[in-house]
């Protein structure tokens, strides 16, 4: 893929000044979701809204009274996977109030540790009045995303392992993006010019398991032609598959009969149907 596909960029640039999209975060993954501790706790939740290297959770739990308590953290920070804050307890007027006058009280009941170990799992630790509790705690799908549409874009990725060692190094497939789902079942293919100017098209099939916004395709299988020729065979992964109304985003890796590649895969949205 790399012989035929790595100075595509050089031709373009001129032009173009593209970047794939990427998640709403540019300091880390993007934690923002609705997570939560397991079937076998439910009803037990905790919303996680994350902007730049600030999380805001709330925790929804239950009092001794069986009575609902809302619990946020307002001001999360730390390392791009660990973020440590306040814990507060309110109470406000009721319901129905409107316009709403504003807490009734805010009282700081201890802290709230967010770890994550991945894009999609992670260890939730909190004190509330003296008391403290462990969880692990996943990214929560209750409506899995569809990634279809059409898009300018493909993959970009850094080649290594290659056979021919002149081949490691940046590898670019640019162009006309079209994803179609049905079901969990994904088609993705990039039409563009390569190189030497000469038609292409690579084409990426797998099936996307939904992870709270998240999705990740495994055991994909991907090829290339040049014009009629078969040019590549491969398979790949794409995890923290995040596709909205401005585009798509992942994280990429796979291989093929020529090299190992390491990178991204999205779009832009095209504004054509």
């Amino acid at each position: 893929m790399t012989s035929l596909f790595r100075r595509f960029f050089a031709t373009i640039a001129a032009t173009f000044a593209i970047a794939l999209p990427a998640s709403a975060t540019t300091y880390s993954i993007d934690y923002t979701d609705l997570w939560y501790a397991g079937q076998s706790e439910a009803g037990y939740g905790l919303n996680v809204v994350q902007q730049y290297n600030t999380i805001f959770a709330t925790l929804y739990v239950y009092g001794p009274d069986s009575q609902p308590r809302w619990y946020f953290a307002s001001g999360m920070t730390g390392s791009a996977n660990s973020y440590t804050g306040q814990l507060y307890r309110t109470t406000g007027p009721v319901v129905t109030s409107n316009p709403f006058p504003g807490f009734s009280s805010i009282t700081p009941v201890g802290t709230m540790t967010l770890n994550f170990n991945s894009a999609i799992t992670g260890t939730l630790t909190y004190s509330v009045d003296g008391a403290t509790v462990t969880k692990q705690i996943a990214r929560n799908t209750f409506a899995g995303n569809v990634l279809t549409g059409r898009f300018l874009g493909g993959m970009t990725a850094n080649a290594s392992s290659c056979t021919n060692s002149q081949n490691n190094g940046p590898a670019l497939i640019f162009g006309d993006l079209i994803v179609t789902q049905t079901g969990n079942s994904v088609a993705m293919r990039v039409d563009f010019f390569n190189g030497a100017g000469l038609p292409s098209t690579c084409n990426f099939t797998g099936t996307f398991a939904p992870q709270g916004r998240f999705g990740t395709i495994s055991n994909g299988t991907m090829s290339c032609t040049q014009g009629s020729q078969s040019v590549n065979q491969g398979s790949f992964t794409m995890t923290q598959i995040d596709s909205g109304i401005n585009g798509m985003s992942s994280v990429f890796t796979g291989g093929d009969q020529f090299c190992q590649y390491n990178g991204r895969f999205g779009g832009l949205r095209d504004v054509l149907p």
